[in-house]
């Protein structure tokens, strides 16, 4: 499929054949021809070929996780982050190329749950989870995901409530620059993004115009740059409406400006931007489509109408979309 803006951008769909009709759910490219994709039932696919094939795996004994979220910092060492009630949320690390498997963080609390994962380098990084007990709840790892400590939450805003984050594209945290880190959350009085400056030392939280409610919220945030970023989510228990669901900062994250929907009606899973000849492009995937803007997000067109809910762009136009039944498409932009 083609499509095609004023400027004459053209986005191109490929099909590409994931060998697991598990539900995939997380996106993270080393580059162009390397890409690593994890999903539910313990599943994990790669490609070294820029997905002309793709090697499908199930984790031994982990066949009941839901890995809704990875980091690949190479082909050998890869991060791989279960979401699920106590237990069932647990840190994974392989450094032989997904031959073996260790548990670096195993949720002790029965009310915790994780959401997401991100790094900014091959040794510091983030992981978000709910709210427990009225306080927030994010990981930080110093030494590339082999030990991960809680940030004291009296280091952090108060929780608002049940305030969260959704596992729902591993794409709640957006990293940017040196020691840049932005949080999204929904699920609580109203959305908001944590902002740190300082790889999690101090936090600030700035608030946003996404629809609220006690399924509602963001449930991606991504940066271009250190000023210019995006959010979406949405009410995930409407889906037959339009919503306040997308929006966009072009000031580091202090102010939130409220952009339109996409074309299709309910939430947003996850988005993914790229920069084409210093047009700023974003894509959004949800259980009813996939979009693409130019502009923002003041107008939208259509890529699909299936249901996805991940979708991840480098910085040459090169990306993935990836969804139920083991959906996965190769998306070229150029």
């Amino acid at each position: 499929m083609l499509t095609c803006t004023e400027k004459q951008l053209q986005v191109n769909l490929e099909d590409q054949f994931s060998n697991t009709s598990s539900l995939l759910q997380a996106i993270s490219i080393i580059d162009d021809e390397n890409v690593w994709i994890s999903g539910h039932k313990g599943t994990y696919i790669q490609t070294i070929d820029g997905g002309s094939n793709w090697r499908s795996n199930v984790m031994d004994g982990a066949d009941t996780l839901q890995f809704r979220d990875l980091h690949a910092f190479n082909n050998q060492e890869v991060i791989l982050m279960s979401s699920g009630p106590g237990k069932l949320s647990q840190i994974r690390k392989t450094i032989d190329g997904g031959q073996n498997w260790d548990i670096k963080y195993l949720m002790a609390d029965s009310l915790g749950f994780l959401n997401s994962i991100e790094f900014w380098d091959d040794q510091n990084g983030l992981a978000f989870g709910d709210a427990i007990r009225g306080e927030l709840f994010i990981l930080k790892t110093i030494d590339g995901g082999d030990n991960w400590e809680r940030i004291n939450p009296k280091n952090l805003p108060m929780a608002l409530g049940s305030e969260g984050g959704f596992a729902a594209s591993g794409t709640c945290i957006a990293v940017n620059g040196k020691g840049n880190a932005w949080i999204a959350t929904g699920a609580g009085e109203r959305p908001r993004v944590l902002l740190t400056k300082d790889y999690g030392e101090t936090w600030e939280e700035f608030s946003t115009p996404i629809v609220s409610g006690d399924a509602a919220g963001i449930t991606s945030i991504n940066f271009w740059d250190d000023q210019n970023g995006f959010i979406a989510g949405g009410d995930l228990a409407v889906t037959d409406q339009f919503t306040s669901n997308t929006g966009f900062t072009v000031n580091g994250g202090s102010i939130w400006s409220l952009a339109e929907p996409p074309n299709y009606t309910g939430s947003i899973y996850g988005a993914g931007l790229t920069k084409i000849n210093d047009q700023k492009i974003v894509l959004v995937a949800g259980p009813k489509g996939l979009d693409y803007s130019v502009d923002l997000g003041t107008t939208w067109l259509a890529l699909d109408s299936a249901n996805y809910w991940a979708v991840k762009v480098s910085g040459n136009g090169i990306g993935w979309a990836t969804g139920t039944n083991g959906k996965i498409k190769k998306i070229t932009i150029k």
